[in-house]
């Protein structure tokens, strides 16, 4: 029987029950088709292969792959024997791990694929132990460098990322004047690494046309001087994000090239579905043009800006289906800022504010209610998926709110970085299905900024709470945010596992979880948070052919040693993308 034949019969049923359905009508053809169609067949075997099936860890001694879809897990002998039965063993290519960790493919839960590209064209400003930039001084030179070594011309506006306050010798932003120093005339624009701040020299802020006289916009500020009028060039939140968009490329050959080079990052470290985050109206095109030219290596999950207006065309893809590996998931709206910028909106204030809050500061919000409850309205009526960065346990309640007064309870929202949040609010979210995807790397990169500056001990040992999560019966992940932080995943599960800061601290010891706990939040969970664990994040029979290699077992390692493991190859539909496997 011909699969077309099938197919449309169950096309009816919801989206899960389709790619469940569908996932074992293609075993069976597989497992049934003549030798003559068999090919693209392949016997991983040899080392230790860790399914991420069920609640404790499950292992198999051998995985059988078919045309990019694993049809039979067990043990070696008898799927050795099935690949005899398949077709002449010599079509049969067998893989042996030699001693190897196998894992189902890394699932981003959250990241930015095109920020990650672009960025990385950019000067290079982060602090140890990603870079080398710890004070003014360090990044006036490390800019001036980058003028050099690309030989810009005069005019050319100079783009850099990664600057951290919180990590330069001086505890303070970069401003105009300090930029200035080394422009050279040119107009030019740094990043904060949580990219919820920017600096922006005397030239770029001309550009962007802000003056002593331009206003602060609605959920975000323009720093300013002594006198409380001329720009500093430090621009938070709102202010700089209607800025920024002018620095994406606006089509053709130089709007892929991020594209690809984003993805290509993310291939090294074992991941074969990827996020864009916060996709805007002028960059999806350049997205699909990708898609169209089979330049997309991995799964591209896509979440739109909620509150911008979308075309029709678009409005119906999301929720959809993967076409050329890209796929709308949902939208993503953004309540607040960043605690280690401290723009996150909380409950209670900031310990040390920053220089020029007011007494009680406590960040602020993006979104008033009358602003945000139209889009969770429209979202529920459409049956959309939202995704919601909220840091501030403000932020967490607005959207807890949010999701009960706008019939969203029960949709899977999302609720991105999680930061500061309270247990009470965990068990709201879990009534709700609220699902968390924590940023907990925060606690190596910013864990001893939060408990002495930005959030206070308490609230810090209560960041990313992996363990009080899984308590109250919710689903959580964790992500990287890249390029916030590189998409590491195996430094991401040693954060999760360890808690340990910078400074060696734990923070948090409660909250640490098991490393199988933390490798399912980056496979299994983060596949059922965007609606694809029927067709992902585990090695079961029906699903895709995505594994990672690792040099080393993570839940037979010392857990202060995991952050070491290397990723020796990455396998997506059966192919690998990364590395070797001989």
């Amino acid at each position: 029987m011909k699969i077309s034949a099938i197919i449309p019969s169950i096309q009816s049923c919801g989206r899960r029950t389709f790619l469940f359905l569908t996932g074992l009508l293609m075993t069976f053809c597989a497992l049934c088709a003549p030798a003559s169609a068999q090919d693209g067949a392949s016997l991983y075997s040899g080392g230790t292969i860790i399914t991420m099936e069920g609640d404790t860890p499950q292992m198999a001694e051998a995985v059988l792959v078919r045309n990019g879809q694993i049809i039979a897990v067990g043990d070696e002998k008898t799927l050795k024997a099935r690949a005899a039965n398949m077709a002449p063993a010599a079509s049969v290519r067998q893989v042996d791990l030699k001693g190897r960790t196998m894992l189902p493919g890394f699932i981003d839960a959250h990241g930015h694929l095109s920020f990650y590209g672009l960025a990385a064209s950019w000067a290079k400003l982060s602090p140890p132990p990603l870079g080398t930039v710890d004070s003014i001084a360090a990044l006036q030179v490390a800019l001036k460098a980058y003028i050099e070594e690309n030989d810009l011309p005069e005019g050319q506006p100079v783009i850099g990322f990664g600057y951290d306050d919180s990590q330069l010798a001086e505890k303070r932003h970069p401003t105009r004047s300090d930029l200035d120093v080394v422009s050279g005339g040119r107009p030019m624009l740094i990043t904060h690494t949580s990219g919820h701040l920017a600096v922006m020299n005397s030239a770029m802020l001309k550009l962007a046309r802000i003056t002593a006289d331009t206003k602060n916009p609605e959920g975000g500020i323009i720093r300013r001087e002594a006198d409380g009028k001329t720009p500093n060039g430090v621009l938070e939140e709102n202010a700089l994000f209607n800025i920024t968009a002018m620095l994406a490329p606006k089509g053709g050959e130089a709007a892929l090239r991020p594209i690809e080079r984003g993805a290509q990052g993310y291939i090294e470290f074992g991941v074969t579905t990827v996020q864009d985050g916060r996709v805007e109206p002028s960059a999806w095109p350049n997205l699909v043009m990708a898609a169209d030219q089979r330049k997309l290596p991995v799964d591209t999950v896509v979440l739109l800006g909620g509150e911008r207006k979308w075309s029709d065309e678009v409005r119906q893809q999301i929720g959809g289906d993967y076409k050329n590996r890209l796929r709308i998931a949902g939208i993503k709206l953004s309540l607040d800022g960043s605690p280690q910028g401290r723009t996150a909106w909380l409950k209670d204030p900031v310990p040390v504010p920053p220089k020029g809050a007011e007494a009680g500061y406590h960040g602020y919000p993006s979104f008033t209610q009358d602003e945000l409850y139209p889009i969770l309205k429209e979202a529920a009526e459409n049956d959309w998926q939202v995704f919601a960065h909220v840091n501030g346990d403000a932020a967490a309640q607005q959207l807890i709110d949010g999701v009960r007064a706008n019939g969203l309870a029960g949709k899977r929202t999302i609720a991105i970085h999680n930061q500061v949040t309270t247990l009470e609010q965990l068990r709201e979210m879990k009534e709700l299905d609220i699902q968390p995807s924590f940023f907990v790397s925060h606690t190596y990169f910013w864990g001893d900024w939060h408990r002495d500056v930005a959030l206070g001990p308490k609230r810090a040992d209560f960041i990313s709470p992996l363990a009080s999560a899984l308590a109250v019966g919710l689903r959580p992940t964790i992500h990287n945010d890249t390029p916030v932080t590189p998409p590491d995943m195996m430094r991401l599960v040693w954060s999760a596992v360890n808690r340990r800061t910078q400074s060696g601290d734990i923070l948090g010891p409660l909250e640490r979880v098991s490393a199988y706990d933390a490798l399912k939040m980056v496979t299994i969970n983060a596949a059922w948070q965007i609606h694809e664990d029927d067709d992902k994040g585990s090695i079961a029979p029906g699903k895709r052919a995505d594994f990672v290699m690792l040099d080393a077992n993570p839940l037979s390692v010392d857990p202060a040693k995991i952050a070491d493991i290397k990723v020796l190859a990455t396998v997506k539909d059966g192919k690998t993308i990364y590395g070797s496997l001989d």
